[in-house]
């Protein structure tokens, strides 16, 4: 009858939907949706796309012989295609109508391009497959030339080929785990009924546990892409070793006499239970990490405990028959000899226990002290083969591109102003130019410095050099006018000399006509001689007109030489003043304060009296003319005089007037010419210490420069009009979102994102950013981060936590399961310890055989998933040793100890190798994740069969005794001697 239910389960399962089907449809997204890196991706998106993006994928174009006309071609029909798939696509990012994009997404050899396509899918999810799938098909049935290929890489298709590889070496890992079992079989058994019995148990569990798992995915269950590798690893180790407990046991009470229906139920009664605790701490482990955040852990515990249930109830019901079915064919087990291994092994555990412990522990030790130094890897790429689609495409852009450039990780500042101002642009320029010092950093990117450098003209360094350029340009115009200045003030002084000798000429006529007036007789002579002292007043009048001549001239030059420089001034007065850098910098304040007293004691006092000098000395020359005139007129005169007596006292007295009015004209007229060339000493002075001023404004302004063009400076003035320009809109749209409440800052960095190295970067990054604003008009706001190095970093910290919880979890479990079934405290103790340190062992060797030998970090599901199985799995075998030693009742001695060894050695190391070798099958996979998890639990299981369970659990109760049912109490007996194992003892 429960052959017939079980066969009928069986073949129930096999109509329902084919499990790798159902994996598909119900994998869940790789991060919890409230991760920090969802989250920033989420607010990125809202801000800069489309809102609807949850992971990006690249398409990648190469061509080795460069890119030509059907490689653009190729590109815009892709964009094209994309751009109408508005279900599946959120956004293309291309360089169709964008110079500035095309640049930066054509690799520099010209070989190599590619978009950036972002998707509504979650990564991991099974849209996301989905998505990738038919992004390919896309790509496939695109005219391509000859020689160009086309990739689609990202986070999205590293999960979709890593599903894909585990779903393909599914075949090859059931293939190799049924040969291993095969072997191991009849190597122990030496029985085709024995191992035919395992092998249609482990066929009907299979097909029942593939679809119960079928059916639950069906009806909400989330399956992981590792279910169905772990099922069959599972499911071939569980059930087998059930069956070889079963028929050990059959086998045991068959060789006592019992008939074959009776041997059976006798085996199910004392193993039994024993196989319900077994489970039961690997079905309740596996729950534990139901409760995880992690979906990786999530979607593979559960499916676990069903495979591990569903595999336990086959074995208890549909076994049991089989065997009854078999019967005879299976055979007695064979009579235990005194000189067999297991029994020397029970005898020498029993002699000297506290040796073997510490033997056994040692080696134990040695294997754990590598665990420290396990470096866990967050990379998927390196989790596949390196000839899938993803790898290929990686390794195309890592050929043609800088490294790292499509795996930039974001910064979001997100404020709850409008920070398109220039404070606040200022804070977002000390953020990047901090961010930018980080080690690994080679790029920063963001508003105030779109290109990857920062904005020269804004930077107050470059605005101070061009103002002390302009300021050196005035004082070298200033001093080229001092030479016309210097002579104009030599010109004066030889006025001055030639308008004193007229002076002293003027007085000698004045003499020469009074002495005419004293007497007639002399008049002849005196006319004569005023004749001579006329001819050489008409010559020094010349003199006079031509000297004021120049003085004008030279006034006149002086006069538009200082106005050309009073106009120098007044610009750099008025820039001084325009400028909130100087009204800010009180040295600068002053130095413009003196400069503008300066300009206006020039235009208001300076520039009038020149112009006035120059209109004096024109009219002097004018004047000078009109009198050379006069004194020819007065020569014509005298000479005429000396024809005519009767004209003589006329001449006389009008000589006489004129020349005392000449006299008394041109001293003033010396006076104000000895006058100006003081005025114009004075202005070469002012000039020249005008000059000197504007010489020491300038090395002021430049040692400003100087010292303000320093990182440590950090010197930087934008104007939010700047945002405005065309040439800026690119960057405005890139960095800084529309109302200017988020400002992103694009970081690169020269480590991969994907390695612990670019988590420690990622942190550091935000550190560095949360410091850079404190104490500034930005300290309130939040800083969000996504990107590449944000999925390794998130999941570090959510395997932190889950590590945790399934640790305590499991722990706690397996220990209320051993205190429950051998109703005892300090044996679950012991065994729990065994099992944690035998654990440790594992992973230790893993570490040492992957890391150090092959070059390989460990894959960060390896250790908890490890934990889990081996501590739930060696806390079976345990379990099934102190059971045998609990059958005797509470008067456990070190006879018992050894006659438990003895009978139950030879069964729990086939169970352990049978186990061991389904996980080997695991590193056939050419999935990393899986080859190490296989290693791991394959070498913890062997370490559990032939150390722990042989030597360091026995050793432990020979110690304690029946100190191991503590709190029972101890029963009183007779001490005796350790005797060695007889035949009927091995099989009690």
């Amino acid at each position: 009858m429960v052959l017939g239910w079980v066969l009928a389960a069986a073949a129930l399962s096999l109509l329902v939907t084919p499990l790798g089907t159902v994996v598909e449809r119900s994998s869940t997204a790789f991060l919890p949706e409230d991760s920090p890196t969802l989250h920033g991706l989420r607010v990125m998106d809202t801000a800069f796309g489309s809102g609807n993006t949850h992971s990006y994928v690249f398409v990648v174009i190469t061509d080795d012989d460069g890119l030509g006309v059907g490689d653009r071609r190729v590109y815009a029909d892709l964009v094209s295609t994309l751009q109408k798939e508005p279900e599946r696509v959120s956004e293309v990012q291309d360089y169709l109508g964008k110079p500035e994009a095309r640049r930066s997404m054509t690799s520099k050899d010209g070989e190599a391009t590619y978009l950036v396509v972002g998707l509504r899918s979650a990564v991991g999810s099974p849209a996301s497959d989905e998505d990738v799938k038919w992004l390919r098909s896309v790509v496939d049935d695109l005219d391509a030339p000859p020689g160009t290929e086309v990739h689609v890489t990202g986070d999205p298709a590293m999960i979709a080929d890593l599903t894909t590889a585990v779903n393909d070496a599914s075949l090859k890992i059931t293939a190799v785990s049924l040969f291993l079992l095969v072997g191991i079989l009849w190597l122990v058994y030496r029985r085709i009924a024995t191992v035919l019995v395992s092998l249609v148990t482990i066929g009907v569990a299979l097909l029942c546990t593939r679809g119960a798992l079928a059916w639950a995915g069906e009806h909400g269950l989330a399956l992981s892409t590792y279910t169905d590798a772990f099922v069959v690893a599972i499911t071939l180790g569980a059930g087998t070793d059930y069956c070889v407990f079963l028929i050990s046991r059959f086998r045991e009470e068959y060789g006592n006499g019992l008939e074959p229906l009776d041997a059976v139920a006798e085996s199910v009664s004392r193993v039994g239970p024993a196989l319900l605790a077994s489970a039961a701490t690997v079905i309740l482990g596996a729950i534990c990490l139901g409760f995880t955040e992690l979906a990786i852990f999530a979607t593979t515990g559960p499916p676990m405990a069903i495979c591990i249930a569903v595999t336990l109830a086959v074995s208890l019901t549909f076994t049991p028959a089989l065997i009854r079915w078999f019967g005879p064919r299976i055979g007695p087990a064979p009579a235990p000899r005194p000189d067999s291994r297991w029994a020397r092994t029970g005898r020498l555990v029993g002699r000297h226990p506290a040796r073997i412990l510490v033997a056994g522990v040692t080696v134990l030790v040695l294997l754990a002290l590598a665990l420290p130094t396990m470096q866990l890897s967050f990379d998927e790429r390196a989790a596949q083969p390196p000839d899938t689609p993803s790898n290929l495409g990686l390794a195309a852009m890592t050929e043609h591109f800088p490294p790292n450039q499509t795996l930039p990780d974001y910064l979001l500042i997100r404020s709850d102003h409008n920070m398109a101002n220039t404070r606040d642009l200022a804070v977002i320029n000390s953020v990047s130019t901090a961010v930018a010092k980080v080690d690994g950093v080679n790029q920063v990117r963001s508003i105030t410095q779109p290109a990857g450098r920062r904005l020269e003209p804004a930077s107050i360094a470059n605005q101070l050099g061009k103002l002390a350029r302009g300021l050196h340009q005035a004082d070298r115009k200033l001093e080229s006018g001092e030479p016309g200045l210097e002579r104009l003030a030599s010109g004066a002084g030889d006025l001055g000399d030639a308008l004193g000798q007229v002076s002293a000429g003027a007085g000698k006529a004045q003499d020469g006509a009074g002495k005419l007036s004293d007497g007639s007789r002399r008049i002849a002579h005196g006319l004569g001689q005023a004749a001579d002292h006329t001819s050489q007043a008409a010559s020094g009048a010349r003199r006079l007109r031509l000297g004021a001549a120049a003085l004008a001239a030279g006034l006149r030059t002086a006069h538009d030489q200082v106005a050309q420089a009073v106009e120098g001034l007044g610009r750099i007065v008025e820039a001084l003043e325009d400028d909130p850098i100087c009204t800010a910098d009180p040295i600068c304040k002053r130095s413009r304060e003196g400069l503008r007293k300066i300009y206006t004691g020039e235009r208001d006092r300076l520039l009038p009296g020149l112009a006035q000098a120059a209109a004096g000395a024109e009219r002097l020359a004018a004047g000078d003319g009109r009198l050379a005139t006069g004194l020819d007129q007065l020569a014509a005169g005298l000479r005429q005089a000396q024809s005519g007596s009767n004209r003589i006292a006329e001449g006389q007295a009008l000589l006489s007037e004129k020349l005392g009015e000449l006299e008394g004209g041109t001293d003033r007229l010396a006076t104000g010419a000895a006058g100006i060339a003081p005025g114009i000493e004075q202005l070469l002075t002012q000039t020249e210490k005008h000059s000197n001023g504007l010489d020491e404004s300038g090395d002021y302004l430049q040692a400003i420069n100087q010292r303000a063009d320093t990182p440590e400076a950090g010197g930087f003035y934008l104007p939010a009009s700047a945002l405005g320009k065309p040439d800026f809109a690119l960057a405005r749209t890139q960095f800084l979102s529309e109302d200017g409440k988020l400002a992103r800052i694009q970081v690169t960095g020269d480590t991969d994102p994907l390695t612990p190295a670019g988590q420690e970067r990622y942190n550091e990054v935000q550190d560095t950013a949360d410091q850079a604003m404190n104490n500034t008009r930005l300290d309130d706001s939040t800083i969000l981060a996504t990107g590449a190095a944000g999925l390794g970093a998130d999941l570090a910290h959510y395997l932190a936590d889950d590590a945790v919880l399934v640790v305590a979890a499991v722990l706690l479990m397996v220990l209320l399961i051993l205190i429950l079934t051998l109703r005892a405290l300090t044996a679950p103790l012991y065994l729990l310890a065994s099992v944690v340190l035998s654990c440790a062992a594992a992973l230790g060797l893993t570490t040492l055989v992957f890391q150090q030998l092959v070059g390989q970090d460990i894959h960060f599901t390896v250790p908890v998933i490890v934990f889990v199985l081996l501590v739930a799995v060696g806390a079976d075998y345990n379990i099934l040793l102190m059971s045998r030693m609990r059958e005797s009742g509470l008067a456990l001695d070190r006879d018992e100890v050894a006659r438990a060894v003895t009978a139950t050695g030879p069964v729990i190391t086939a169970a352990g190798l049978i186990f061991a070798s389904t996980f080997v099958a695991l590193l056939f996979s050419p999935v990393e994740a899986l080859a190490q998890t296989g290693f791991a639990v394959a070498a913890g299981l062997l370490l559990d069969t032939f150390i722990v369970r042989t030597l360091v659990v026995p050793a432990c109760a020979a110690l304690f005794e029946d100190r191991s049912w503590w709190p029972h109490r101890r029963p009183t007996r007779a001490p005796s001697a350790l005797q060695p194992a007889t035949t009927s003892d091995a099989h009690a």
